[in-house]
């Protein structure tokens, strides 16, 4: 029950089939404060076809680290572009690695 904590890098990528890309400035204020409210920190880079986003978390193990980094990612495209059709979880990819 008591599991020591590690610190894990996310990464998780976003593509934009529809040609739609979001705009990276208002994004990176939403995930920056989809992250705070979850105790993490993201850095976010935009592509041709999508973002992707490094996460950093401090959880017990991977899947408590990848679900927060989903839930950071998805709250911060929700907030961003609330009228979208797709949900971010669907679009998501996701790599979780222990931080260095």
């Amino acid at each position: 029950m008591n599991e020591p904590l590690s610190r894990y890098d996310v990464t998780v990528t976003v593509a934009c089939d529809d040609g739609s890309r979001p705009d990276l400035a208002a994004f990176a204020v939403a995930a920056d404060q989809a992250a705070w409210r979850r105790s993490a920190s993201i850095i976010s880079a935009q592509l041709a076809n999508g973002i992707i986003s490094v996460v950093t978390v401090t959880a017990p193990d991977r899947y408590a680290a990848v679900a927060v980094a989903r839930a950071v990612v998805s709250d911060a495209l929700n907030r961003h572009a609330p009228s979208s059709s797709r949900s971010a979880d669907d679009c998501a990819q996701h790599h979780a690695e222990p931080a260095a």
